[in-house]
């Protein structure tokens, strides 16, 4: 299960938001529609040296922090991944594949890093089946009105 969903990271019609927290706590989100799926790794190409995002994984690479990915995918069902830079890619055959990639579908984009990216948990967040899970899990979270009325 866990694959096909990593799987969707690749779906282009897919939104892709990482999130990982700036120098004050602070979640910093961030929408990354290069964020994929490869050999149950994720893998993210960032373009900007100087980008927040490319400062705080590296922190989050440094001192062995997580990031979340939040997955909204085209028929509306969400998923929050939870992950763990593992590397961060500047140079070598790697680094020259993406390059290339990168150079074939954005002539005027440069590449700073390959994140990679191990997922750690992964899950599902659509809100009907949240509310299946409450309503099976804590039922007794119904407002006394709706028990009432017998729902």
């Amino acid at each position: 299960m866990t694959h096909k969903i990593l799987e969707l990271l690749n779906d282009e019609r897919s939104v892709k938001v990482l999130i990982n927290i700036d120098d004050d706590g602070v979640a910093h989100p961030a929408v990354k529609n290069s964020l994929r799926s490869e050999n149950d790794n994720i893998v993210y190409t960032e373009f900007l040296e100087s980008s927040n995002t490319n400062r705080f994984l590296t922190k989050a690479l440094w001192f062995d922090k997580k990031v979340s990915i939040l997955l909204l995918t085209h028929d509306g069902r969400s998923f929050k991944i939870v992950a763990q830079p593992t590397r961060a890619i500047v140079s070598g055959k790697i680094f020259q594949k993406y390059y290339e990639e990168v150079q074939s579908k954005f002539k005027d984009f440069d590449l700073s890093t390959v994140w990679v990216f191990k997922p750690l948990e992964i899950t599902e967040q659509t809100l009907q089946k949240r509310v299946d899970e409450e309503k099976r899990d804590r039922p007794y979270f119904l407002h006394l009105d709706r028990l009432a009325k017998g729902a």
